[in-house]
This record gives structure tokens, C-alpha cells and sequence, in this order.
């Protein structure tokens, strides 16, 4: 039997991650409370290891939202520079002997400005907010640590599991309403089915891929007006309601991409959909969620 840390066990992911890997029966998941392991205490990481010396770790816990992180400069630095890395010298510490994974981010690469360049891990890089430039920071200092260590660069995540608002469920609410949301024809980015991620994270962890950072989310399917019109054309036959002028294309100011190089990860086995078959994914897995959520669910959709 092989533990496993995952820390975040309140956040968007873990749980999801958690729940998959637990369906091994090989594995035995560990999802600590803030009260259990406070990350950005040295003291209480190490207490924590040494009552139960996980063979692997997913780190997953971190302050995400980047106006956040800006409004609080302060406990954004702890959890997302400080945490991983108590957590990356406590693993060395306590001689672990498997995978140590953490997230990262495709916000480190926010510095470019072309609407169809994808970005690749060897790129050189200028994250433009403090999220990024945290996350780039993190992996920097970790590597130090635990050069076999991984850094996965995640990009925005999606599901119909109960829970915040995403990117799927708010095209969803804007077809039931019928109401428009903005989308650009010069960013170029992908969404990725959490459960997707999930499943190959247990991939990841268990792999003996080198160490370093891998972009870990799917391809992009086009810029994102076009993206979002294929995932309305979904959403419309499945919902059986029109989608025609819901998508509105708009023009940023400044180009951007945020769409994330595949080849590193393909090279190790490991692969994920665009965002329009992710969608279809999820819409077959979850079916009976997106009933639920249509449900429950009324108003006015984001924009």
C-alpha cells in the first residue's frame, strides 16, 4: 500500500484527484485538513510527516485567484512560495521515496502577447501578475530542493460536480437564459475536464518521467470566440435550445496566448483533449449533473 499526500482538500481539484486515486486499491489517500497541516508552517509540515511519512505527494493547495493574491501579498506568498516549499523540504527530510508533484500554473507564461504561439516549458519567462511570478518562483525554489520533482502548469478547469461556478457551467446557464457572453478573437487558451486531470495525475504519480515542469492541460481548439461557438453548437443539440448568437466575438486590446505546448507530455505517454471533446466528455459522463444544475441554477450568466 502506497500513501499519497494531497494537499488542497477544500479546493476545485483535490477532492476530485482524491477521489479517483482512492478507487485504487493499492493507494491510500491522504487529504489533511488546514487544522491537520498548515503548509506554510515548517513546524507543522514536519509534525505532519512524521506522524504519516507519505510515500508520494500532490500539492494542490494554493491562493489561485490572482486579484487576491494581489489584495494580499502577503499570505499569497506563504501559501504559494512558502507552502510547497516546507512541503518539498520535509519530503527530502523524511526520505520519501516517491513522486513529488505540485501545481503550477499557465499563468507563467501571461508575458505573451501573440494570439497563436503555443508556449512550451523551455520557453523564457516574465509572468505579467503575481500569481504567475509566484508559481514561477515556486518552481524555481522546489527544483532546488527536489530536482525529480514535477511542476504541473495547469490551465482553467472544468466540471458539473456541485460546487463554483466554471467555464462550462456558465455557457450552460447562458444558453437556459439566452444570454450573450464575450469571447476573443485574439487570445488563444484551452479548458480542461477536471476529471481528465485526475485521471492523469494517478498517471503522472505513478510514472518515472524526469523531473522538471510539464504543461499539463489540453491542446487548445482555437481562439477563444471559436472555441466558445463550438461548445454553444454542443450545448445547443444536447440542450435541444438555440445558440446561434451567443457566442460575441470581441477584439482585446493587447493579443494573448496562454495555450500550452503538448509535445513534452505526449513524449512521457501521457495526452488530454481539446476543450470541445473535453466538453463532449463531460456532457456524456455527467449527465445526470447537468440536469441537476440546470435545476438548481437560474439568473443571469457571467459575461
Amino acid at each position: 500500500m502506497k500513501k499519497i499526500l494531497i494537499t488542497g482538500g477544500s479546493g476545485f481539484l483535490a477532492k476530485r484527484v482524491g477521489d479517483y486515486i482512492a478507487e485504487d486499491p493499492g493507494m491510500i489517500v491522504l487529504l489533511p485538513t488546514h487544522s491537520e497541516l498548515d503548509i506554510t508552517s515548517k513546524d507543522s509540515c514536519r509534525k505532519w510527516f512524521e506522524d504519516n511519512m507519505p510515500d508520494m505527494v500532490i500539492h494542490l493547495a494554493a491562493i489561485s485567484d490572482i486579484t487576491e493574491c494581489e489584495k494580499n501579498e502577503g499570505l499569497s506568498r506563504s501559501v504559494n512560495i512558502q507552502g510547497p516549499l516546507n512541503l518539498a523540504d520535509c519530503f527530502r527530510e523524511f526520505g520519501c521515496t516517491g513522486r513529488f508533484i505540485y501545481a503550477s500554473s499557465d499563468q507563467v507564461y501571461t508575458a505573451n502577447r501573440t494570439a497563436d504561439r503555443l508556449n512550451k516549458e523551455t520557453d523564457t519567462l516574465a509572468p505579467v501578475n503575481l500569481y504567475g511570478r509566484e508559481k514561477l518562483e515556486a518552481e524555481e525554489r522546489v527544483s532546488s530542493v527536489l530536482p525529480e520533482s514535477i511542476a504541473v502548469r495547469m490551465d482553467w478547469m472544468f466540471d458539473l460536480r456541485p460546487g463554483k461556478m466554471n467555464y462550462l457551467k456558465n455557457l450552460i446557464l447562458s444558453v437556459k437564459e439566452q444570454i450573450p457572453t464575450k469571447h476573443a478573437l485574439n487570445e488563444l487558451r484551452a479548458e480542461t475536464y477536471a476529471y481528465e486531470v485526475a485521471v492523469n495525475m494517478k498517471t503522472l504519480v505513478l510514472s518515472d518521467a524526469s523531473g522538471g515542469a510539464y504543461n499539463f492541460g489540453g491542446p487548445a481548439y482555437g481562439n477563444s470566440y471559436d472555441t466558445a461557438k463550438a461548445v454553444y453548437e454542443l450545448l445547443g443539440e444536447y440542450m435541444k435550445m438555440p445558440v446561434g448568437d451567443l457566442a460575441v466575438p470581441v477584439r482585446y486590446e493587447s493579443a494573448r496566448s496562454l495555450a500550452m505546448d503538448q509535445s513534452k507530455l505526449n513524449s512521457i505517454g501521457i495526452s488530454f483533449r481539446n476543450t470541445v471533446d473535453s466538453v463532449r466528455c463531460c456532457l456524456e459522463r455527467e449527465a445526470g449533473d447537468v440536469h441537476s444544475f440546470l435545476r438548481e441554477n437560474g439568473g443571469a450568466a457571467w459575461t
